[in-house]
């Protein structure tokens, strides 16, 4: 009777393993509950996740100059990335940036709280990691593939740059700009322009004076005011005397600076408009 029960209870146990997918495996030992304490983080979960899913933004989240999803972000709690307050909600999982303070890492750690670090993304591939992760690590594998796919298959659509492309400079606050191992200088190069940045012994990050960028005459300026209807450096810099004096009119490049500051699928967007602008240059100007 006994070895009946026992055998019983097995089979009973091999049905419920079975029952099991993969799927439902992962789905029982992923996190459900999530706070993201980083600006990017708060994009990717807003765009991976479901709803219920997320416990709190960070405080950047509602701010329209640099969240990308700052409308869906105004219907969650936020925060300010205090260990203090992301402790009460429970969360299973709690996502931060690159730069989010060791001390804060730690003592979320210490309390027991799983925290994962997303990687600042300088290239269109580890944006893809990214999103593969974050994906992962919520169980929405799916979903996060599915993204993936759309944009890798966006991304082979492009069209081949021409053989003779234009320049552009991205020409920030005190001139900052970013070269070819950056993912702003990728997608400069994804979308067929010649990177004055990079003509200028810029590999990632620094900046270009006044004098290198009137030597370099760059047939356009991105721009990407932090905000609508705010101080426009591209415009400003056309009217001042020594771009006249050399006879530049650059072409200007308007980018949101919420579809700069973090990557995603927004990302691929911000390729297809250079891309567009960049033809359309070509054609105003009957390009060689």
């Amino acid at each position: 009777m006994r070895n009946n029960i026992r055998l019983f209870t097995r089979c009973i146990r091999v049905c419920l393993l079975l029952t099991l997918t993969p799927a439902a495996l992962q789905a029982n030992s992923a996190p459900i509950s999530v706070a993201s304490i980083n600006l990017c983080t708060d994009q990717l979960l807003i765009l991976l996740a479901d709803p219920e899913q997320i416990a709190s933004l960070s405080n950047l989240s509602h701010e329209s100059a640099g969240s990308y999803y700052y409308q869906q972000a105004r219907n969650y709690p936020i925060n300010k990335g205090l260990s203090e307050q992301i402790l009460p909600l429970k969360p299973d999982l709690v996502l931060a940036g690159s730069y989010t303070p060791t001390h804060t890492l730690t003592q979320l750690r210490s309390l027991g709280l799983q925290v994962e670090i997303v990687p600042i993304a300088n290239s269109f591939e580890s944006m893809l990691n990214n999103i593969s992760s974050v994906a992962q690590w919520i169980n929405q594998s799916a979903r996060g593939d599915a993204i993936i796919s759309d944009l890798q298959n966006r991304l082979t659509e492009l069209n081949a740059p021409p053989d003779h492309p234009p320049s552009v400079a991205i020409y920030d606050p005190n001139g900052y700009t970013v070269g070819a191992n950056t993912l702003r200088g990728q997608l400069l190069e994804l979308s067929g322009w010649i990177n004055i940045a990079s003509e200028a012994g810029i590999d990632s990050y620094g900046s270009l004076s006044l004098e290198t960028l009137v030597r370099h005459a760059p047939d356009a300026l991105i721009d990407s005011p932090y905000s609508e209807n705010t101080y426009s450096r591209g415009q400003d810099l056309t009217r001042h005397p020594a771009i006249r004096q050399a006879g530049l009119n650059p072409h200007i490049i308007s980018i949101p600076s919420r579809m700069t500051i973090c990557a995603g699928p927004w990302t691929m967007d911000v390729i297809e408009m250079l891309q567009q602008e960049r033809k359309q240059l070509m054609e105003n100007y009957q390009w060689r």
